[in-house]
């Protein structure tokens, strides 16, 4: 399909964090015991969403690689980071012991400071063949201290979870994708939180053959939730269809979704009381700007393409994000590249009820500046967080808007 389409696929299903590995980190992971007085190291790290439920609070959780103390071997590792309204601070959370594998968390939902639920996979590292199985992560946040929520035995043994959104603490919907192990995308997948337990919840049948998942959703009500992805991704033609589905307390339904340029993806959505927006990229079949934003709104009907500018000069641009706080009023984040392909900044545009606007934006990094989740307290207070490339290694990234400009906001490194 698309880079968009490329960069979601790596982040969700085979984690940038491993790709990044050198041939002599993985004949280390699974090589012996070392010295105890071996400090722990960090290769990469990266933030992949974030939850606002006050301008001066806010969770964000992600990712980092390091090597498992005690040991030569090394896994990727779940990361989380609380905002106080002036500092970001990790807090410690819960991953298993996987060498050559480990753990992430792809999204968070806050309900208040004191209450919030992450998602994401624990990945098993496969010998013979050397590739992860994916597995579905949930963990809890009580304000103190982070928790394994355990997730239901799925039918396939390859899933992850994406996305989740939270009404409450007693109610959460948590979306994503599975299949085989080598396959984790032959399905779409949803799960239900209902205080003290997750349970299936049963999704359409996919509309055509090929790769599909849910990449976010978003909840208005225990009973009213959209969820938006992308279905018959091809590997021959790396094209695939924008996909969304709305649930109604009862069961999800398909809603017909655009797809400018006949391939695209669906990567955010929030929902306001009059409506929900989408966000993610299509491709353009002509010309110099390979990839595009693309942002979509649902009336309750029907869902209808909004245009949005691109960057000047790039070779392409996507959404990875989108929070709204009115119908008149969101911010989508996520990255662009230059006409090389190898230069990549971060990317924001606002909603104001009429039309989208490129806002700038800062890139602490050479290269490989992204932001990949936005949430939003009010019109004028949002934070968005990602990653960069800085010193040769991964590292996270937090910007926030004051409803005139973004600025970078400092984030530990783990």
């Amino acid at each position: 399909m698309t880079a968009n389409k490329s960069r979601f696929a790596l982040r969700r299903l085979t984690p940038r964090a491993l790709a990044a590995l050198s041939a002599c980190c993985l004949a280390a992971l699974m090589a012996g015991p070392a010295s105890a007085t071996a400090s722990p190291s960090v290769i990469n790290a990266g933030l992949t969403d974030v939850s606002c439920p006050a301008a001066t609070s806010c969770v964000a959780v992600g990712w980092f690689l390091g090597r498992i103390p005690g040991t030569s071997a090394y896994q990727n590792f779940t990361l989380a980071e609380t905002w106080n309204g002036s500092t970001w601070t990790i807090v410690p959370s819960p991953s298993p012991r996987l060498p050559g594998g480990g753990a992430q968390l792809n999204s968070v939902s806050c309900t208040s400071s004191t209450s919030c639920m992450a998602v994401g996979e624990t990945q098993t590292f496969h010998e013979p063949g050397g590739y992860l199985i994916p597995h579905p992560l949930a963990e809890s946040w009580n304000g103190t201290t982070w928790s394994i929520a355990a997730t239901p035995k799925l039918g396939n043994s390859g899933a992850s979870l994406n996305g989740v959104s939270c009404t409450s603490p007693s109610n959460c919907m948590a979306v994503g994708n599975e299949g085989f192990p080598k396959n984790p995308t032959l399905f779409t997948l949803a799960e239900q939180w209902n205080g003290t337990a997750w349970k299936f919840v049963s999704t359409p049948a996919p509309l055509t053959p090929g790769g599909t998942a849910l990449s976010t959703v978003s909840c208005g009500s225990p009973g009213t939730c959209m969820a938006v992805g992308y279905y018959g991704y091809n590997n021959g033609t790396g094209t695939s269809l924008t996909l969304a589905e709305q649930w109604n307390g009862t069961a999800w339904q398909h809603r017909d979704t655009p797809t400018p340029g006949n391939s695209g993806a669906l990567v955010g959505v929030s929902c306001a009381t009059a409506g929900c927006t989408a966000a993610g990229s299509h491709a353009v079949p002509a010309g110099s700007l390979g990839e595009a934003t693309l942002a979509e709104h649902w009336s309750g009907k029907h869902w209808k393409v909004q245009p949005t500018p691109n960057p000047s000069g790039a070779g392409g641009a996507n959404f990875d994000a989108v929070s709204c706080t009115s119908v008149s009023d969101c911010m989508a984040t996520g990255a662009a590249v230059d006409q090389t392909g190898e230069n990549q900044f971060t990317l924001a545009e606002s909603w104001n009820g009429t039309s989208w606007t490129l806002l700038h934006t800062p890139g602490p990094g050479s290269f490989g500046n992204e932001l990949l989740g936005v949430s939003c307290a009010a019109a004028t207070a949002c934070m968005a967080v990602g990653d960069f490339i800085g010193n040769g290694n991964g590292m996270t990234l937090a910007e926030a808007w004051n409803g005139t400009s973004w600025s970078v906001i400092k984030t530990p490194r783990p």
